[in-house]
């Protein structure tokens, strides 16, 4: 093969974005992956100043490259803020190297690059609100919760999250990596439940040319893209037994095997997997291998659904007008009267992310600077009036079950004498004997 065309095809396999610069930092390389990220093409930049191109204010006097060709060096995970081509602010992680050619003469400079903007974004999401991201709360069930994360943010040790859809899994695992020691490494998740069972083993361990029918090129797998960092497997119950086993293998040894081939890579990840179903179930259906389970669950956190901590729905409710406030450009106070007794009186089967939502839909039709109940989407009002008429209905048999009982044993006690019974129960006898009947009392 050509070696111009060799040295593309490798540019070109890597993940991350690559430039090479000259020394008068005109950018003489840009892969794939850098078009990918940035917006441009390689015919708009090659030629250029690189300065022009990203147009960072670290170009003038924190530049990585500048710093690996001072230094000699690498120059490793430098954050730097640049622009794209839709002048929108990208956040990288950027590691830089001088270039030498073959005769040790110092040429220029190559810098490797990758998109870190979802990672810093989660970052100040976490940092600026009450406990983890949206998982804010004072009641005991999410106390105990923020307790337990807390006592594992400096281990490497394997958490298993359980709880409901929208309880909030995924953020108590961005919590976990960010607040921990991989911070400064990927944060890679994959919903196990949304990858076809023939495509999982791919997506996960990687695959190499050839490996099956349209795999073109090869291509890392999640663990690989996670090293160092954390991966996080959401509904991790539905992956198939030949994956687990797989999976086992990977929690037992440390290593991998991309699909169609028997070289084992080493990997260096912390796993954090969730699950929406009861896993030990499960493992009692024989549907998962308990010894899996055992290495998963090292330390479970159970998140509880919305409906056992209501007394968190006040601040949530907080946390959300700010949260809408902020991102649609509103001046919305607060709730008015009777929307409180509403949010209490639903049952939110979909969690804090159905409470999210319906904040999000009261924002859209909310015209003045208080959210009234006719905001919120009609079912909340509508299934908040059927729990509390069934409450009521509840409470109404429980009282005359307790009047029932009341009577038999103030009758019992007055040997069936139904005018004693009466004057001890505050009541006529004509009174009385309309009870018995209601109730079949003989």
């Amino acid at each position: 093969m050509d070696p111009t065309k060799l040295y593309e095809a490798v540019l070109n396999s890597i993940s991350e974005g690559v430039l090479t610069v000259d020394r008068n930092w005109r950018i003489l390389s840009w892969n794939n992956a850098a078009e990918r990220i940035t917006g441009y093409h390689k015919e708009e930049v090659l030629g250029k100043e690189c300065t022009g191109i990203l147009k960072s204010s670290f170009c003038k006097h924190h530049c990585p490259v500048e710093k690996a060709l001072t230094c000699g060096h690498p120059y490793h995970d430098a954050e730097v803020t640049v622009y794209n081509k839709q002048n929108q602010a990208l956040h990288l992680s950027v590691n830089a190297a001088p270039l030498f050619d073959i005769d040790g003469t110092l040429i220029g400079g190559l810098e490797t690059f990758r998109d870190v903007s979802q990672n810093r974004w989660m970052k100040e999401q976490l940092q600026e609100q009450m406990g983890y991201g949206e998982i804010v709360g004072i009641s005991d069930a999410m106390t105990g919760v923020f307790d337990l994360v807390g006592s594992l943010l400096n281990t490497e040790t394997t958490v298993l999250i359980q709880g409901e859809s929208g309880t909030g899994k995924e953020l108590i695992a961005r919590a976990l990596h960010f607040y921990g020691p991989r911070k400064e490494k990927s944060f890679v998740a994959i919903n196990c439940s949304a990858i076809p069972e023939g495509m999982l083993e791919s997506e996960l361990f990687g695959h190499v040319k050839g490996a099956f029918t349209g795999a073109h090129q090869s291509r890392m797998g999640k663990f690989e893209l996670a090293a160092g960092g954390t991966l996080f497997l959401d509904e991790v119950g539905e992956i198939s037994p030949s994956v687990q086993v797989k999976l086992l293998r990977v929690l037992e040894s440390k290593v991998i095997q991309r699909l169609g081939d028997n070289r084992n890579v080493e990997v260096d990840v912390r796993l954090v997997t969730a699950t929406n179903r009861n896993l030990y179930d499960k493992v009692m259906d024989g549907s998962f291998r308990d010894d899996l389970y055992y290495r998963l669950s090292v330390v479970p956190i159970n998140l509880p659904p919305l409906r056992d901590r209501m007394e968190d729905i006040p601040l949530l409710v907080d946390h959300f007008i700010k949260k809408f406030n902020k991102q649609m450009g509103r001046k919305i106070q607060g709730i008015a009267d009777g929307v409180l007794d509403l949010l209490e009186g639903y049952q939110w089967p979909g969690n804090i992310r159905e409470l999210a939502n319906a904040f999000e839909h009261a924002f859209v039709h909310c015209k003045g600077v208080l959210i009234h109940p006719s905001d919120l989407p009609q079912r909340i009002a509508t299934m908040a009036d059927v729990a509390e008429t069934t409450r009521g209905r509840k409470s109404a048999d429980a009282l005359r079950t307790v009047e029932r009982e009341l009577i038999l044993k103030e009758l019992k006690d007055a040997d069936w004498k139904k005018s004693v019974a009466a004057k001890r129960l505050g009541m006529s006898r004509s009174t009385l004997w309309r009870k018995m009947i209601r109730y079949g009392i003989e």
